[in-house]
């Protein structure tokens, strides 16, 4: 046996039959299945060509079975549409996967063309080989139209909604937005797809919410439209709109409620043109009921023959009217002259609003409006005037109260920058004609912001108040003084002879200025810087006055404050000079043009240096070497500081860890923290970083501040404070006593230094107050468990005393002048070894 399969034997007659039979049997089963079938049945062999179709194919066709025999599909459709089904039976074809469509037009027999929806799949015979083609095919074409009438109605129905102004809307039952026109869009200035999908109390205030949502749920519940109510919106700026409109259900198929819908037109102009119209119209009220109105007649001589009110004066305001002429009362007209008036009424015209005003007994003002009309008789003739006539007494005192405000400084009642505007204006116009000379002084208190910072506004309001009154009585009668704002103040002083008046009137005002004054229990003293600018020589119109005194000014304030300069060309150059400083600054770091000395700070008992403290030089290429009394004010104020004193800070820990690699004794470095990086939100995160990455011991660094810093705001102050000792950091306040601190709120600071101001050291050795100022403040520190450290210390005399006192330690030139970072690193190793010795 080799293995290879017998052939079958042969079937018998009756076998075969039986066969036949089956298939027949089989055949027509599976021809009623199809044809029961509501969608169309094909099959087609792989030229095209029809084999079969069931009963709902030729039905949908159209054609009787017969009609399509040897046609092939190609027949049955559009050419643009034979092609593209050429490609899909040729995928299907190739790849044997069946294949869907719902986009075939077939060509019905009355020339109709049909679009349906269906699939192919390739069919094979007994042995595997492609045989053909059949498929499903369902006629979609009636279904086509009406999803395109739909389309078409909604496009309607989308075209009227958008042609129409208003703004029209949809909600679903939850307010949220499914339907929107531009018009709505654009009166919240929101895009639509800014709107769509987002709930309504999105655009809402709550309390406009509220009732919104009262009005929807009375329209859900009653089914009941309302045509009208105000909708207040949010729009994308924040600002509110509001929508006059309607609101109506919107019910589905089975006439559930599905949501809402209706139109809303932007009536917010015209809201607030009525809001402001009511309360008009009640202020008109109030007046009304405040004044008093009268009803008067005149005769055809203008005498009053009439006068009946409803005022408690009654009987003594018709003893003063009636039987005289209006220009024989005791009243003024406030505006013209009784000419003028007798004119008009000698040609019978009308008039309104004419004010009559005069002083009562008790010398307050009574204002009077009057408005009449001519009376004629039957025959045309002239018989007199009648009319009313109202008080205007408050509304007239009103509007001189609005024009004094408009015109001086609510603080001080002095007149404000645009009162004395105008009053320069017809000074130079007047001296102009005139060839006279005037002065304009412009007036600039010196630290002012310090007690303001530190004691509050309400103080410093008071301190204005007290200057403000002290000027007053330092200037002469015909001499304008104007407060610009802040501690700005402005004076004109008139009818001078020469630049020798102003300077004297100048002097009298800084001597005021300087005066002690009581705040809060405090004694507090401020100075002033002022500049002066002449009248032609220094300007000839108000703005090169006011520009010329304010330059002058700041050149007082640079050369020390507490004194007065007359504007000149030089101090021009200066403020350039000026100017350049703080351009170069801007770039002096990136250039390295900043670098840092260093002072030592030694210990008063064996002379042993136990710290340093880091301070900043600026060598500028313009300016050379800058003081940093210049320019570290210019970098606070200009916030370059914050960049600046980060760069110190890593600079100095750099430098310490340097010189202990040296091996060089370990000393504290003390570094300035300025106003402004205290209140950076990042200075314990900067902090924390540098000493990482210098690796610096957290101990060795003594951050300094001012008392200012902290008195203000003591609770915030705390937390920054609480923060960087958690690091490991030791903190001092710098220039102690010449602040304003409370040694109440001192205590509950964690500090470990006292720096005494160089101030009360200077004149130790001279002033006996300065002396007992120091005593009392290193007693301070030692009752605070404190380091005490003097400033300026140039002197054997005041590192004696300061010894004897038990200060802890001193800083200054009788030690050590601040020295470069290798200097330094000489003076702490000759330091060190004659400690070794």
């Amino acid at each position: 046996m080799n293995g290879d399969k017998l052939p079958a034997p042969p079937l018998d007659s009756g076998a075969l039959a039986r066969v036949e039979n089956a298939l027949h049997a089989s055949e027509e089963k599976y021809r009623r299945v199809l044809d029961t079938m509501d969608d169309a049945y094909y099959e087609v062999d792989l030229h095209g060509k029809l084999v079969m179709g069931n009963r709902s194919f030729y039905r949908m066709l159209g054609y009787q079975p017969e009609e399509l025999a040897g046609l092939t599909n190609r027949d049955l459709q559009t050419p643009e549409m034979s092609a593209r089904l050429f490609q899909t039976f040729n995928g299907v074809f190739r790849t044997g996967v069946r294949a869907t469509w719902d986009d075939w037009e077939v060509i019905h027999k009355n020339g109709n063309v049909l679009t349906v929806e269906g699939s192919v799949q390739l069919m094979r015979d007994a042995e595997g080989r492609e045989a053909g083609f059949c498929g499903i095919l369902r006629d979609v074409t009636a279904r086509r139209r009406t999803e395109q009438a739909l389309r078409s109605s909604e496009e309607r129905y989308r075209s009227i909604i958008e042609s129409i102004r208003d703004a029209y809307y949809e909600v679903d039952v939850a307010g949220n937005m499914v339907l929107c026109n531009d018009a709505f869009c654009r009166m919240l200035g929101y895009t639509r797809d800014e709107v769509i999908g987002r709930n309504n109390r999105d655009f809402q205030k709550p309390e406009h919410a509220a009732e919104v949502f009262r009005i929807f749920n009375r329209v859900y519940q009653s089914g009941v439209p309302t045509e009208s109510f105000d909708w207040k919106m949010l729009r994308k700026d924040g600002s509110t709109v509001t929508g006059e409109g309607s609101v109506q259900l919107v019910r589905g198929l089975g006439d559930e409620i599905t949501g809402f819908r209706g139109i809303l037109r932007d009536v917010t102009t015209r809201r607030r043109v009525e809001h402001a119209l009511r309360e008009s119209e009640a202020r008109f009220r109030a007046l009304t009921k405040l004044s008093s109105d009268w009803y008067w007649e005149q005769d055809a001589d203008f005498r009053y023959t009439r006068m009946e009110g409803r005022d408690e004066r009654a009987a003594a305001v018709q003893a003063l009217f009636l039987g005289r002429r209006p220009w024989e009362t005791a009243l003024q007209l406030e505006s013209g002259d009784w000419q003028a008036y007798r004119a008009l009424l000698a040609a019978r015209q009308p008039f309104r609003d004419v004010v009559l005003h005069r002083r009562l007994s008790d010398g307050g003002a009574y204002y009077v409006s009057v408005s009449g009309e001519p009376v004629f008789d039957g025959s045309g003739n002239f018989t007199g005037y009648r009319g009313v006539s109202r008080e205007i007494t408050g509304q007239k005192l009103a509007e001189e109260r609005i024009q004094h405000l408009a015109t001086h400084d609510g603080l001080t009642g002095l007149p404000n920058r645009m009162m004395f505007s105008q009053l320069l204006a017809r000074a130079t116009a007047a001296a102009q004609r005139r060839g006279q000379v005037f002065a304009v002084l412009f007036i600039d208190l010196d630290r002012f912001k310090a007690i303001n910072d530190t004691l509050g506004h309400d103080a410093g309001d008071a301190l204005l108040r007290q200057v403000c009154a002290r000027f007053k009585g330092a200037l002469r009668a015909g001499d304008v003084i104007a407060r610009l704002g802040g501690d700005e103040f402005v004076v004109l002083l008139q009818d001078l002879q020469d630049g020798a008046q102003a300077q004297a009137v100048a002097d009298k005002l800084l001597e005021a200025a300087s005066r002690p004054a009581v705040l809060l229990g405090r004694e507090c003293r401020v100075t002033a810087s002022i500049g002066i600018a002449m009248f032609p020589e220094h300007g000839g119109d108000e703005q090169q006055l006011m520009k010329h005194a304010d330059i002058a000014m700041y050149h007082a304030k640079e050369e020390g404050k507490n004194a007065a300069r007359f504007f000149s060309q030089e101090i021009v150059s200066q403020s350039l000079e000026r100017l350049t400083m703080e351009n170069g600054l801007r770039c002096a770091l990136e250039r390295g043009e900043l670098r840092l000395h260093y002072q030592a700070r030694c210990r008063l008992a064996d002379g042993r240096v136990t710290g340093v403290e880091a301070l900043l030089r600026w060598t500028s290429p313009e300016l050379g070497e800058v003081p940093p009394t210049q320019f570290i004010p210019m970098a606070e104020e200009t916030g370059l500081v914050i960049g600046i004193g980060k760069w110190v800070l890593h600079t100095a820990c750099a430098q310490n860890v340097a010189w202990q690699r040296m091996g060089l004794p370990p000393v504290s470095m003390a570094v300035n923290l300025s106003v402004r990086q205290f209140g950076d939100d990042r200075l314990v995160d900067d902090i924390a970083a540098i000493l990482r990455e210098t690796g610096m011991a957290p101990e060795l660094l003594e951050l300094e501040i001012t008392e200012g810093m902290v008195v203000q705001h003591p609770e915030q102050a705390l937390a920054v404070l609480n923060a960087i000792r958690a690091l490991g950091v030791r903190l001092a306040i710098d220039d102690f006593g010449a602040g304003y601190s409370s040694l109440g709120q001192l205590k509950h600071f964690p500090v470990d230094t006292l720096k005494v101001d160089q101030s009360f050291i200077r004149d130790i050795g001279r002033s006996a107050q300065d002396k007992a100022i120091a005593e009392a403040i290193v007693a301070i520190g030692r009752t605070l468990n404190l380091t005490v450290v003097a400033e300026g210390v140039e002197t054997a005399e005041q590192e004696s005393f300061l010894r004897a006192r038990g200060c802890d330690e001193m800083q200054g030139f009788h030690f050590s002048m601040p020295l470069p970072a290798d200097e330094f690193a000489a003076l702490l190793r000759a330091a060190a070894a004659m400690d070794d010795a």
